[in-house]
């Protein structure tokens, strides 16, 4: 009889897919559930009917609301980064050309069709982190909004050093300016897409980049 139960075989592999199936079901159904319904109409039974499990499983993988909010903005972020990594010689680019390269796959990305539900839960989640004061949106939402300002802060320093970036830049203001344009596109494009073209505002975006990080005369 052949052993299909031990940790590292086949069932163990099958487990391990479909308890991230599972998973998976479930973030997407929050992310859908926060684009529609907004962060109060976030509910564990929801989320679990919508995934199509039972609320049990949504407590197994997350504990809590607040925990799947956490994984919620996490997800949101790594999916962004994962676009980033795809790029043809991103791993090799000077600090300068991955600021445009993250300033760029940002306006691609609220260009998709929708806009795209990741973009219209971040939004719900960055209104409920403004006005929650203490509520479990807060938390996890500023923690992981530091870690993308810091990768910002990290790859303006690398431009510094390999020359790429003019000397003298505030990694720090520069980055937290950067995130600050940002999310006022997505807040404009969520309230009303007709009237945002997002090609003319991502021109714009780029020059004020160049102007303010490039060295030399600092235009493109």
């Amino acid at each position: 009889m052949t052993d299909t139960t031990t940790p590292n075989g086949p069932v163990a592999t099958m487990r391990d897919d479909q308890r991230e199936a599972s998973r998976r079901r479930l973030l997407d159904a929050a992310l859908g559930i926060l684009a529609e319904e907004g962060y109060r109409g976030l509910t564990v039974k929801k989320v679990g009917d919508r995934a199509g499990v039972s609320r049990g499983m949504v407590n197994y993988h997350f504990s809590s609301k607040a925990g799947l909010v956490e994984a919620v903005v996490h997800d949101i972020r790594e999916v962004f980064l994962d676009r980033l990594r795809a790029l043809p010689g991103y791993e090799h680019m000077t600090g300068f050309e991955a600021v445009l390269a993250k300033l760029e796959q940002y306006f691609s990305a609220l260009a998709e069709p929708g806009p795209g539900v990741r973009a219209r839960a971040l939004l719900v989640l960055l209104v409920e982190a403004v006005g929650s004061s203490g509520e479990a949106a807060q938390p996890p939402l500023a923690g992981q909004l530091d870690l993308v300002r810091t990768g910002v802060e990290d790859d303006i320093r690398q431009g510094i050093a390999d020359g790429s970036i003019r000397p003298g830049v505030d990694p720090r203001a520069q980055a937290f300016l950067l995130e600050s344009l940002a999310r006022g596109v997505l807040l404009q494009y969520q309230v009303d897409p007709s009237r945002v073209r997002l090609e003319e505002v991502g021109r714009a975006a780029r020059e004020m980049v160049l102007l303010a990080l490039a060295p030399g005369k600092r235009k493109g």
